[in-house]
């Protein structure tokens, strides 16, 4: 979805679209951030990043934000960069890390 050509997005009203845009972006991440720290926990390869999982899913989803929101602005057909995309990136990777939180608590031996 973040490389698609930007006269793509079909709209009625700006401004709905920049709430819907803004919830997409956390809403993504935050599934991003949630699922990859249950995919690194079960895991049993590498104990390390087993055991600093929500660590790593966070810095990697961090990255992979400010990487799209900066290839945006280099590499796609009529897209641009937007801090506040990366604004609600990030909002969305701290949601995502609470939610893990709120399902598992603090017994990651659950998973």
């Amino acid at each position: 979805m973040h490389s698609i050509p930007g006269f793509d997005l079909v709209y009625n009203d700006p401004w709905r679209l920049f709430e819907f845009d803004k919830l997409a972006h956390m809403v993504l991440f935050a599934g991003f951030v949630l699922t990859q720290i249950i995919a690194y926990r079960k895991q049993i390869a590498l104990r390390k990043l087993r055991n600093h999982a929500k660590k790593y899913a966070v810095v990697i989803a961090l990255v992979y934000g400010a990487l799209i929101e900066f290839f945006q602005s280099q590499f796609f057909f009529l897209r641009t960069s937007d801090p506040v995309d990366f604004l609600a990136n990030a909002i969305g990777v701290f949601l995502g890390l609470a939610l893990f939180r709120l399902i598992y608590g603090s017994e990651l031996s659950r998973i």
